[in-house]
């Protein structure tokens, strides 16, 4: 009786013959250990481990920028787009057209567009364009925070009401600080992964 071999068994005999795995105890026949032990013993990756007989090593490919960063902060770029637009027409359908302070589509075009291009950069996720992005970005949220500090000096509140009609610009000057903070911090996070 010696026990049969399933395939986790083998690769662990291996690891042990290579002498990657010395902690664990196997239980394997000896003509297995010399089976294992005359093949170089193969990392996940399709490396042969330290200590094996192949002279190639297959090349790692790396992704240009870290894609967990740069995607995150290329959404916050394009939610924060589509917020900025939605808020203009929401705004537009609730205050007169002579109120001071309204928001005006062509005054968001610039931020909204920006925000896209950055978007779109940091998608192509290359050396220089995806960093590229997340400098637009930043230069997206100061022409979004001006937009929004605009409206928010333009509109005189009557002090009557709470949160008052300043409560959108002033919300937007916020979220427009946050995501140029995303910005600004994920950008040497991703030059340091060049």
């Amino acid at each position: 009786g010696t026990p049969a071999l399933t395939p986790m068994s083998v690769t662990l005999a291996s690891m042990n013959a290579a002498g990657l795995g010395r902690a664990a105890t196997l239980r394997v026949s000896p003509a297995a250990r010399l089976r294992a032990a005359s093949r170089p013993a193969r990392l996940s990756s399709g490396r042969v481990a330290p200590g094996g007989s192949r002279s190639r090593v297959a090349p790692v490919t790396r992704a240009a920028v870290d894609a967990t960063v740069a995607y995150a902060v290329a959404q916050q770029n394009l939610v924060f787009a589509a917020l900025v637009a939605a808020e203009c027409v929401y705004q537009q359908g609730n205050l007169p057209a002579d109120y001071k302070g309204r928001p005006e589509l062509p005054k968001i075009a610039l931020p909204c567009g920006l925000f896209a291009g950055a978007f779109a950069l940091i998608q192509t996720d290359q050396t220089v364009l995806s960093p590229g992005g997340l400098a637009l970005g930043a230069v997206a949220c100061f022409f979004s925070g001006k937009y929004f500090l605009d409206r928010y000096d333009a509109i005189v509140p009557d002090g009557m009401d709470w949160p008052g009609p300043r409560v959108f610009p002033g919300t937007g000057i916020i979220f427009s600080l946050f995501v140029f903070l995303a910005n600004v911090e994920a950008l040497p996070r991703i030059l340091n992964d060049f």
